[in-house]
């Protein structure tokens, strides 16, 4: 049985919550995290984001003086490499990757890893990732390596955990530092309000999309069709977009451009996830529909 993520958009009740989970702000001059909090959580009210974490490095940061306007979720980033984070968390337990993980998920968080391609592919060992359980997902897209070091795109790490039956899930954070980072890579959520516990259980259940500045329109699974339309966040008369239907290791299933596209499920597939490229390059990262025998959550 096949199993989509997306089934909550039948319901009317949700909304969609773009955010980012990986910023640095308020730590002072001359650090990663030099820009002010508040200008920084402004900027990103003002870019029409819904939900924020301020996650320095192996610091919590207080922010709730700052949240009118914006759902502030704590977090920090673990930073011995390689980096993870720690989301819906107020310390830094400063211990190795998996009781960190552990120590998230009992204080009601999870962990995400970070740009698994930095510096060099592998920035993340995959024999590493293998060996962890109970962290939610990757950073499958992180624009601030591109302009540093390596590639923040992890698609193949991704493709190699599905491939193995982990349901893993796909982020996209900006990894904020400096101005040039704002709103350049997001986490679209369908959740039912913007409360903690309404975003925890849609990432849980992988109800939202990694994005660098595609919408989903609209996402179904019905008789073992897969249906999907694109669009911008802003309105537009562009409506052609490019689909690509992935599959185990990688593989490209189907690849169509238009305004929708579609895929018939041949009951083979362990796996099927969506990218969708727009005439600018931006792109959309879909959760995988799955054969929810096959799978597990690490």
């Amino acid at each position: 049985m096949y199993k989509n993520p997306y089934e909550c958009l039948r319901s009317s009740s949700g909304k969609w919550l773009k955010g980012n989970f990986h910023t640095h702000a308020g730590t002072g001059p001359g650090t990663c995290g030099s820009l002010g909090l508040e200008e920084v959580i402004y900027a990103y009210k003002q870019s029409g984001y819904n939900v924020l974490t301020i996650s320095n490095h192996d610091l919590f940061t207080p922010t709730e003086q700052y949240g009118s306007g914006i759902r502030l979720i704590p977090g920090v980033e673990y930073s011995a490499n390689p980096h993870m984070l720690t989301i819906g968390v107020r310390q830094h337990w400063g211990k190795g990757h998996q009781e960190t993980i552990d120590l998230t998920r009992e204080s009601g968080g999870f962990a995400v890893l970070c740009h698994p391609n930095w510096i060099k592919r592998e920035y993340w060992p995959r024999e590493e990732v293998d060996k962890l359980t109970g962290y939610t997902g990757i950073e499958v897209i992180n624009w601030l390596i591109y302009r540093l070091e390596g590639s923040g795109l992890a698609c193949d790490l991704w493709d190699h955990l599905l491939s193995r039956g982990k349901l893993v899930y796909g982020f996209g954070n900006d990894d904020f530092h400096l101005w040039c980072d704002l709103a350049r890579s997001f986490t679209v959520i369908y959740a039912d309000s913007d409360e903690w516990s309404d975003i925890k259980e849609a990432i849980d259940r992988g109800s939202f999309y990694a994005s660098t500045g595609v919408a989903l329109k609209n996402f179904s699974l019905e008789d073992n069709v897969i249906a999907i339309k694109a669009g911008f966040f802003i309105d537009s008369y562009v409506e052609d977009f490019t689909y690509r239907f992935i599959g185990e290791g990688g593989s490209v299933l189907a690849e169509e451009r238009g305004s929708a596209a579609s895929y018939a499920l041949k009951g083979d597939e362990m796996y099927v996830r969506v990218e969708v490229t727009a005439e600018n390059g931006a792109m959309l990262f879909t959760q995988p529909v799955y054969r929810d025998e096959l799978f597990r959550k690490p």
